[in-house]
């Protein structure tokens, strides 16, 4: 009974032209990819984090490897531009408690066919003040930012495969 119900399930996929959104980024950015990272000053640790969220979804959403510059089909070129925070939310007293961390990512990619595609995306995330404890605040805006970045890592893969059904 299960083999039947494998069999439907695979010749629906099939039968409807169905790929993995990992096929078409394929055909775009290659086997191999060498990701580019551009620090953003002012928060260093999350554009390395960034870059290891995207080393992460190319290997495992994308089923490519991750390769030396010189080897490598395509190269990413990473960098966070901006992150801002907007006051969302403010006590009886005027204090702010809630911030929105709106973070603003350049993506860029060159393959080896010559091809090459740039993509501005932002994402955000709203996270809590303490104002009795900086550091949970800081802490709360360190994990806003990733969650921010990380929503523009999935649209990025997106766009990505979105070139290569193109």
């Amino acid at each position: 009974m299960r083999f039947f119900l494998a069999l439907g399930i695979f010749l629906f996929f099939y039968g409807c032209g169905y790929l993995p959104s990992a096929y078409y980024a394929q055909k775009v950015l290659g086997d191999s990819v060498y990701v580019k990272l551009i620090v953003n000053l002012p928060n260093p640790e999350n554009s390395v984090q960034l870059k290891d969220i995207l080393n992460r979804a190319i290997i495992s959403r994308f089923q490519n490897t991750l390769t030396s510059q010189k080897d490598a089909d395509s190269i990413i070129t990473i960098e966070i531009t901006d992150v801002s925070d907007t006051s969302i939310a403010t006590n009886e007293q005027g204090f702010t408690t809630f911030y929105r961390a709106t973070a603003y990512v350049t993506f860029t990619y060159k393959n080896k066919r010559g091809q090459s595609k740039t993509f501005k995306n932002n994402g955000y995330y709203d996270y809590s003040v303490s104002l009795e404890n900086p550091l949970t605040t800081y802490n709360n805006r360190f994990y806003a930012i990733e969650q921010a970045t990380s929503q523009t890592v999935d649209k990025f893969i997106t766009q990505v495969s979105y070139q290569g059904k193109m």
